[in-house]
């Protein structure tokens, strides 16, 4: 069933508006499996992607929310290059929202044409396949479409359009915008989401804690596989806990503790040592917005909540990939100590876990920790045991940058077989794919990227 339940909301929370659709568009790619969980078989895609037309029951709109970008209250914000069309609902009922990106001008736009272009929609058809396999919780992209038009950015490029799905895309902005209209507003919304977003909780306190609990869990996830997401205002930040709105982002390729993937964040604040900070400062603000809503106590508790949970969720994903279950607190050293050496060292990151996996071996200057990595493993159950954990928890292939964009050159020349046979290894990203996760040139290592990415 197709609907769109976001006009229950109060009509300043969006404004109705109908697709600029793309010309003489030619679908890239359909993300079949995501197609099959849904329970989608008689979906016309290719219409759908094209903004062309859209199922009865959807309602194209325009979410308006605010939010803090890099640190900066902006009120100005909402839907600029997207339309939320609406809601299908699965045959466990569960809803998914499902929203078009690169569907033409908003009154969010800001002086923008509201468009997408291809390297940006293929780069976030990619991660979203990638961390999804992980198990990450992700935003998922249904299908790619290209069209015919040229769009400016930092030179000509070509127009295309994405079609994102997942189960809400409630932001934490959103609430910054009920919370600057009023109390009603608020209460609105998180009616909103306690029907259709949350329905087992029921206050603003559980809620906050809730997504104070899963944000914690998305940053460890996001720090232990080396993910830089560079642009984490609050208006890219889902309640869900999801990884949202992709731009600049970038996977090691040398593992540096500071690395900063945006070229536009001059002061670092979204580095990569800065994100677990940052994911806790955009609870705190989402706090402030509930504030009348939750007891005195309620944001020191998200601040433990989110500590808490952030501390026990890095270290034993950490550990997993060194292959050791027993935690001890000398186990917090072997991690401290390796990243510590990596950035003096300037070691690849996916390469150093894939070698100390498969072969044992490390680079020159992690000799010695090695040596007391080999000794602490001892105390685990078997060495199979700890092989076993280490091939489940180190992906076999790795999305760098320079990988990313010899997909995008492809397809930019209507080679569409590259793209297909790197959405099937980024989707099954454990197994053997041969020797996909090499080390890039130097000249193309950790390089940074603009928002329009």
């Amino acid at each position: 069933m197709f609907t769109q339940t976001y006009t229950q909301l109060p009509d300043d929370f969006y404004i109705p508006l109908t697709p600029e659709s793309l010309p003489d568009s030619d679908t890239i790619h359909v993300n079949q499996s995501l197609l099959d969980e849904l329970g989608l078989k008689d979906l016309d895609i290719d219409e759908l992607v094209s903004g062309e037309s859209w199922p009865k029951g959807f309602e194209p709109l325009a979410q308006k929310y605010t939010g803090h970008q890099f640190g900066y209250y902006n009120p100005d914000l909402g839907d600029g290059r997207g339309l939320l069309l609406g809601q299908w609902v699965d045959s466990s009922g569960k809803h998914w929202d499902f929203h078009l990106k690169g569907a033409g001008r908003t009154p969010y736009s800001r002086r923008g044409d509201g468009r997408a272009v291809l390297r940006s929609t293929i780069r976030e058809y990619l991660v979203g396949e990638y961390l999804h396999a992980l198990g990450i919780p992700t935003t998922r992209a249904l299908a790619l479409a290209r069209g015919n038009e040229t769009v400016f950015r930092e030179g000509p490029e070509q127009r295309a359009m994405l079609i994102r799905v997942t189960p809400s895309h409630i932001r934490f902005g959103h609430f910054e915008w009920a919370a600057s209209q009023g109390p009603s507003e608020v209460r609105s919304l998180l009616q909103y989401v306690f029907k259709y977003v949350y329905p087992e909780l029921n206050t603003a306190e559980e809620l906050l804690y809730e997504v104070s609990r899963r944000t914690a869990k998305l940053i460890a996830s996001w720090q232990t596989v080396g993910f830089n997401h560079g642009v984490m205002n609050t208006d890219n930040m889902s309640i869900l806990g999801e990884t949202f709105d992709f731009g600049p982002y970038a996977f090691f390729d040398t593992f540096q503790i500071g690395f900063i993937c945006n070229h536009s964040d001059d002061q670092g604040r979204y580095a990569y040592n800065e994100q677990p900070n940052v994911g806790l400062w955009n609870v705190q603000v989402l706090a402030q917005a509930l504030a009348d809503w939750i007891p005195s106590d309620a944001i020191q508790q998200s601040v433990e909540i989110y500590t808490d949970t952030y501390n026990h969720e890095y270290l034993e994903r950490m550990l997993a990939k060194l292959g050791i279950t027993k935690q001890s607190d000398e186990d917090k050293l072997i991690v401290r100590d390796l990243l510590v050496l990596m950035d003096q060292h300037q070691v690849d990151f996916s390469l150093f876990f894939s070698n100390l996996t498969h072969t044992d071996e490390v680079p020159k200057g992690l000799e010695t920790w090695h040596e007391a990595y080999l000794e602490r493993i001892k105390l685990e159950n078997s060495e199979d045991s700890v092989k076993d954990l280490m091939k489940a928890s180190n992906p076999n292939v790795y999305l760098r940058n320079h990988i990313a964009q010899q997909i995008i050159e492809a397809v930019e020349q209507n080679d569409y077989h590259v793209l297909d046979a790197w959405v099937k290894r980024l989707q099954t990203p454990i197994d053997e794919h041969g020797d996909v996760n090499q080390e890039p040139p130097q000249i193309r290592k950790n390089i940074r990227l603009s928002c329009s990415s």
